[in-house]
């Protein structure tokens, strides 16, 4: 929720506190200095709304005086706001190996031989068909699974353009295409044309910094949450909650295509052994999180299966033009 005040308190146009808040006909609401800068309509007056087109006049126009004093308190609980929305520096004490299971893996990632990086090729690996491994989607599944406890992995996604990282449940539908949803078992944040989303209904567009190369991510089994951090500076990205204890969940991994991704690749972070420095304060007790109000959905898994015809042409002496791990 205190994610959600933040945002909820900033103007779409100028990106900054809204000042002097107004309403638009629609009902969108923006600073009252940034409503001059919209965009007029030629020939006609009035201003097109950005987020639904619609036509608004300034006589139109709706002062936003509850949303003015809403965003002054919230302004006035920013450090505080800042502290709830950091990593507690104590989830490392749960921090465990994973490695990545080999027998989930779909035919087309390559596992590197210590097991923490996959990337997807563009020819199959030999490897035996089974119910355990992902058929179609580009996706294999990390070790130990965790029927219960607190856990922290860390995962390096270094300039992939697309990936999806979280958990799933250890019975979720492997055969065919997958749908990355709350509600199918899917636990997931991910990138998709330089926009981060996590797999709610609607899909869930998440506010995170371009330089985000290594995530954390924290299960609580007890508390039924998964929450995701930017380890760099320890920023909150995103937290699911209500997660049943239905059955073990298992970490989860969704390198880019190279159709689309050349440099799609991820790494789990081996288990650290020095103290990281991370900067921000506690959330208090063990194992709170942000109080974020989610709803369980969904989010297309889209990626296909690179088809042959998308392959580089090959000489006698060359392998495909893959980018190395």
């Amino acid at each position: 929720m205190a994610a959600h005040l933040q945002d909820s308190s900033r103007c779409p146009v100028c990106l900054t506190y809204l000042e002097v808040p107004v309403y638009l006909k629609c009902g969108f609401a923006c600073c009252l200095h940034c409503f001059d800068s919209l965009q007029r309509e030629p020939g006609r007056e009035g201003f097109r709304c950005p987020s639904c087109s619609a036509l608004s006049q300034r006589k139109d126009l709706r002062p936003g005086t509850h949303l003015g004093r809403l965003v002054s308190r919230i302004r006035e609980l920013e450090p505080q706001l800042k502290a709830v929305l950091h990593m507690n520096p104590n989830v490392h004490k749960f921090q465990v190996e994973v490695t990545l299971d080999v027998d989930t893996a779909n035919h087309y990632l390559i596992i590197s031989e210590d097991l923490r990086s996959v990337r997807c090729g563009y020819s199959k690996q030999t490897w035996s068909a089974g119910a355990q491994r992902f058929d179609y989607a580009l996706c294999v599944l990390g070790s130990p699974g965790f029927p219960s406890g607190r856990h922290y992995w860390e995962v390096d996604v270094g300039m992939s353009k697309a990936w999806d990282v979280g958990v799933c449940r250890d019975s979720a539908d492997r055969q065919g295409p997958i749908l990355l949803s709350a509600e199918l078992g899917f636990w997931t944040v991910g990138l998709r044309k330089d926009l981060f989303q996590a797999s709610t209904r609607p899909v869930t567009m998440l506010s995170v910094s371009p330089r985000l190369h290594r995530l954390g991510i924290f299960l609580d089994m007890n508390l039924g949450t998964v929450s995701f951090y930017h380890v760099s500076d320890g920023a909150h990205i995103f937290t699911f909650t209500g997660i049943p204890a239905v059955g073990p969940l298992r970490p989860f991994f969704a390198p880019g295509s190279p159709t689309t991704d050349g440099q799609g690749f991820l790494r789990i972070c081996p288990k650290a052994q020095k103290e990281r420095g991370i900067q921000g304060a506690g959330l208090g007790r063990m194992g709170a999180t942000p109080e974020d109000i989610l709803h369980r959905g969904q989010t297309e898994f889209s990626r296909e299966v690179p088809r042959a015809s998308r392959r580089p042409r090959r000489s006698p002496d060359k392998t495909p033009a893959i980018l190395p791990l």
